[in-house]
């Protein structure tokens, strides 16, 4: 799968995983969406998720999942072009 594709297929399945959180209520299926997203790199579904793990809103609150959303969101090169957030490690 080249770059572009993989990219792409990310930032369908963070939309898709918004829309459904936000305009359907399925708190269930958006979540795995967005949790496919994240561990394809898309770093917004990271944040994503880590927001609604802090908040706890329709989810339970989870302080420890939070974090491992946060922290998945960076990456060791920060390339804003494609929305990546830099370490510094």
């Amino acid at each position: 799968m080249n770059f572009t594709k993989a990219t792409d297929e990310a930032e369908h399945l963070y939309s898709t995983g918004v829309i459904t959180v936000q305009t359907q209520m399925d708190y269930r299926n958006g979540i795995s969406q967005l949790e496919a997203a994240a561990k394809a790199g898309h770093a917004k579904a990271a944040m994503f998720l880590s927001q609604l793990y802090q908040q706890g809103f329709r989810v339970e609150r989870d302080s420890l999942k939070a974090q491992y959303w946060e922290n998945y969101g960076y990456h060791m090169y920060g390339d804003p072009w494609k929305e990546q957030r830099y370490s510094g490690q």
